[in-house]
C-alpha cells in the first residue's frame, strides 16, 4: 500500500507562505526615512521668509508623527507666493524604497487668505513609471495648534517617487507639513524560512517513500 502524503508536510509550507505574505509593517513617512526637494516645475515666485536662519525645504516632512500638532511660525511653515495666478510650488518626494500608500496627512494653514487650495499628486514606482494620480482640495488647518487632515488614498501601490504641485487661488501657498502612512512587505523571519524548509523536506520525503513502494 502506498503511504499517504503527510498532512503536516502540506500544511507547514502553506502556513509559512501565508505568514510571509501577511507580514507587513505600517510606517509613517517623514524626514527619518524619505527626502523632499523643490522641483523644477515650481513657478516663478517668492519663498518669502521660508528659508530664513538656515531653514530648508525639509520643514515639509519634519512632523514626528501623523497626529503631531504644529504651531504656525516663521520657523515651521512653508510660504510660497507665485508671481502669477495658477502658479505653484512643486515638491519631489523620494521614499528610497517602494511603499503601498494608504493615507495622506496634510497640515494646512489656518486662514483662507494664504492656505493651500489644491494639490495635484503624481505617484511613480521605482522605475519612474506612473502608477497613480490624485487631486486634493485640503481643508483649512485647525487653530491654534494645527493638526493634519487625514485623507484616505486609493492604495497607490509600489510607490517610490511622488510629485506634488501645490497652488492657491490667490497665488499664496502656505502650509506646515506633508506626510504619508504606508506599508511595505517585510522580509520573512528566519523561523518562517525554517518552516518552509521543513515543509518542503516533508513533501520530498513522502514523495520518495511513495515511489519506493
Amino acid at each position: 500500500m502506498k503511504p499517504k502524503l503527510s498532512i503536516a508536510a502540506i500544511l507547514i509550507p502553506i502556513a509559512a507562505l501565508t505568514c510571509q505574505s501577511a507580514v507587513a509593517a505600517t510606517t509613517y513617512l517623514n524626514e527619518s526615512n524619505i527626502t523632499v526637494a523643490v522641483g523644477s516645475g515650481t513657478s516663478p515666485g517668492s519663498f518669502n521668509n521660508t528659508f530664513d536662519n538656515g531653514a530648508t525645504i525639509n520643514k515639509v516632512i519634519d512632523a514626528p508623527s501623523a497626529d503631531a500638532e504644529e504651531i504656525h511660525s516663521q520657523a515651521t511653515h512653508i510660504w510660497f507666493t507665485a508671481a502669477q495666478t495658477g502658479g505653484g510650488l512643486e515638491l519631489l518626494f523620494d521614499f528610497q524604497i517602494e511603499y503601498d500608500l494608504s493615507v495622506l496627512h496634510f497640515w494646512n494653514y489656518t486662514s483662507e487668505g494664504y492656505d493651500v487650495d489644491n494639490v495635484d499628486f503624481s505617484f511613480y514606482d521605482g522605475s519612474n513609471v506612473l502608477v497613480g494620480s490624485l487631486s486634493v482640495a485640503p481643508a483649512l488647518g485647525s487653530y491654534p495648534g494645527i493638526r493634519a487632515e487625514d485623507i484616505a488614498l486609493d492604495a497607490p501601490l509600489n510607490v517610490r517617487y511622488v510629485t506634488a504641485f501645490l497652488t492657491g487661488s490667490n497665488r499664496q501657498v502656505d502650509f506646515q507639513n506633508i506626510g504619508f502612512t504606508a506599508t511595505v512587505s517585510a522580509v520573512p523571519e528566519p523561523s518562517t524560512y525554517a518552516l518552509m524548509v521543513l515543509g518542503l523536506a516533508g513533501i520530498g520525503l513522502a514523495t520518495r517513500r511513495r515511489r519506493s513502494v
